[in-house]
């Protein structure tokens, strides 16, 4: 099937996902699906059983945010009152979990948008115009999909955006066991929030680990490229991208996410993951945009970014994620470079201090 697919090539059949989940066990790598929904539900689900789907034809108008219906184009979320919405999330919720063998399943949940429900006559007659709010919603959705969702293992264990509970929009509770939430706001605040309230946690922070930040904006026709002397947007090198600047892997490498939590806190802390947004991204750039900088996170997380001391051992990194870029590229791996070839064949001669222990007092 290739509906709603942009070409015949952009696919993956069933054949090539099982190739995809077999090539990452021999080489020790977890393939975890993601389906977002209730939000961002749009193409496929629509293929499916076009009602389940609400404001997918509308305007997204971000430029009338009293108007909106997405955080970016194209609009759709799951009609949550609806009974054939979670007969068709039971359906392809299975099928996926037949496919996949890891326990760990992301149902997204993230950045729902309330005025997209406006435009769902089922949800503004029995819901909204009954004084019900969006966090009933929310809380409806959650009852009605939990079930759904730990029905297919006793040892399933979920992964959802944090925006399920801490949005404006988001539910009044969520359980914490087998939940994981994957936190991208708000930093150590957010982190800090979710862990002290028992939830495990996976560490996404855009200020960090969104690999697509920093390239400009991809949002047409906006006036925050203009360069003009009062246009702060333009001038402080935002240039329209919303979670700039880029993250280089020393700022990836260097951030410490469990920072001010307590041992008990930072037990719920369970991993970290950069995130690559695909605006900006195909095929031709992929490589390049993740590779060597990923490799700083893994660094990070298995090792430690600081020794015995508490120095942050960056400098010390240095040599090997240099060498680690050249060895992708001599595999034939379009990774970026990140210093000047000079620096390479000369250690430590690009330095900018010659006495090593500059870094010390960080």
């Amino acid at each position: 099937m290739i509906n709603d697919a942009y070409s015949p090539r952009e696919i993956y059949t069933k054949q090539d996902i099982l190739y995809v989940i077999n090539y990452a066990y021999e080489r020790g790598v977890r393939i975890v699906p993601e389906v977002d929904m209730p939000g961002h539900a749009r193409a496929g689900w629509r293929q499916v059983n076009p009602d389940i789907v609400t404001c997918g034809d509308s305007w997204w108008s971000n430029d009338v945010w009293a108007n909106h219906t997405a955080v970016e184009p194209p609009p759709g979320q799951l009609n949550i009152l609806m009974p054939e919405t979670y007969e068709v999330i039971t359906d392809v919720y299975e099928e996926l979990s037949s496919i996949f063998p890891d326990n760990f399943f992301h149902v997204g949940a993230d950045e729902l948008q309330e005025p997209c429900y406006y435009m769902s006559p089922l949800i503004m007659d029995n819901w909204f115009e009954k004084n019900r709010t969006m966090n009933d919603l929310t809380q409806y959705y959650v009852d009605k999909a939990l079930p759904i969702f730990f029905n297919v293992s006793a040892d399933r264990k979920l992964i959802m955006w944090e925006d399920i509970i801490t949005t404006p929009e988001g539910a009044h509770t969520l359980p914490t066991e087998n939940i994981i939430l994957q936190s991208w706001n708000n930093d150590l605040v957010n982190i800090k929030n979710l862990t002290s309230q028992g939830y495990d946690v996976i560490v996404s922070s855009a200020s960090h680990f969104y690999l697509d930040c920093g390239y400009g904006g991809w949002v047409t026709n906006d006036p925050r490229y203009v360069d003009i002397p009062d246009n702060d947007d333009f001038n402080n090198g935002q240039g329209g991208s919303w979670c700039a600047p880029y993250k280089t892997w020393q700022r990836i490498y260097d951030y410490d996410f469990t920072a001010n939590l307590t041992a008990e806190e930072a037990q719920h802390v369970v991993g970290a993951e950069v995130a690559l947004w695909s605006e900006q991204v195909d095929s031709t750039v992929l490589i390049s945009k993740i590779w060597p900088r990923t490799a700083a996170l893994a660094e990070s997380t298995w090792s430690g970014n600081r020794d015995d001391e508490g120095h942050l051992r960056t400098n010390l990194l240095t040599s090997r994620i240099l060498n680690f870029r050249e060895y992708l590229v001599a595999l034939g791996h379009a990774a970026s470079p990140l210093v000047p070839k000079y620096c390479l064949q000369n250690p430590h001669a690009c330095d900018l201090y010659q006495n090593q222990t500059a870094l010390d007092q960080y």
